[in-house]
């Protein structure tokens, strides 16, 4: 009789474990899924070369100097700051297959020195 509840708890124990192993499994695989699902968001800084409701150009600073990069731009598109010609702004963005997607677009302020009295 021992032997039998002893074979019982074992053969238990072995299928408890499987369980919890095959429900880590599907967990992993789940939050990977996910994780490939999410699009990847990227940023350029530049310098606004045309803007439209739907579409923007700017010339590029950082990281790829000196390269034109367009965008489209959705209703969705947050826009903080005047957007216009001239303004160094910075861009997030998505790749999707036929173009560039802006997520956020925001003006650089021009950044002005604290006024200081000259030294005596």
């Amino acid at each position: 009789m021992s032997i039998v509840r002893t074979s019982t708890l074992v053969l238990g124990a072995v299928l408890s474990l499987s369980a919890l192993a095959v429900a880590a499994a599907e967990t992993t695989a789940s939050a990977a899924a996910l994780a490939d699902s999410s699009p990847q968001v990227h940023t350029a800084r530049g310098s606004v070369k045309f803007v439209d409701a739907s579409t923007l150009v700017i010339h590029q600073i950082s990281p790829y100097s000196g390269r034109n990069m367009t965008f489209v731009m959705r209703p969705s598109t947050e826009r903080e700051g005047d957007l216009k010609a001239g303004s160094t702004v910075i861009v997030r963005y998505e790749n999707e297959p036929d173009h560039r997607v802006a997520t956020v677009v925001e003006v650089e302020d021009a950044k002005v020195p604290p006024h200081t009295s000259p030294s005596h």
